[in-house]
């Protein structure tokens, strides 16, 4: 009985950890020439409204794009690149129950609680565009469930992680 009741406990904290992870996707043009370009511009994307968090993408998206020997320009200087964050919060509801009994469908005594909690889960889209064509040439996408109240460094952590998740499928252009 005890190692039933281990092992379910270990699964809820298990689950809890996977709710937590974030997911990362990433879509490419193969037939852009990644090598050919040099500089990238922002452009207006579907900004955060917060200015703090809105500061912190766009700084940790730069740094992301400098590791990779792109140089951030004035839009009006003919960029090779347009670059665009999209921001999108979600709310969901979690369920979580545990009950204690025994026999078949836990007749014969026991107990059950349930939970509910809203989880509030965010994506970031970042967009690569050929300027040149107009075209999007490479696409991330990241989301993960938003700790409302999170401190500054742990939002500073968890997006600059987010952009590094992103860009670690960024093709290299050489």
């Amino acid at each position: 009985m005890r190692f039933r009741l281990f092992v379910s406990a270990a699964a809820v904290v298990l689950m809890g950890t996977a709710a937590m992870a974030q997911k990362v996707t990433y879509d490419v043009d193969r037939s852009a020439n990644f090598a050919a370009f040099r500089t990238y511009a922002w452009v207006p994307g579907t900004n955060l409204s917060d200015p703090l968090n809105h500061k912190r993408v766009i700084e940790a998206v730069s740094a992301q794009l400098a590791a990779r020997r792109l140089t951030g320009v004035d839009a009006g200087e003919g960029p090779d690149l347009l670059v665009a964050y999209h921001a999108t919060f979600d709310r969901s509801l979690q369920i979580s129950g545990f009950a204690t009994g025994w026999g078949p469908y836990r007749f014969g005594g026991g107990s059950a609680t349930a939970r509910t909690e809203q989880i509030l889960n965010g994506t970031l889209v970042i967009d690569v565009i050929d300027a040149r064509t107009r075209t999007i040439i490479w696409r991330g996408t990241a989301s993960k469930e938003v700790d409302t109240d999170a401190k500054p460094e742990t939002r500073d952590r968890n997006i600059t992680r987010a952009a590094e998740r992103l860009f670690k499928n960024y093709p290299s252009g050489t």
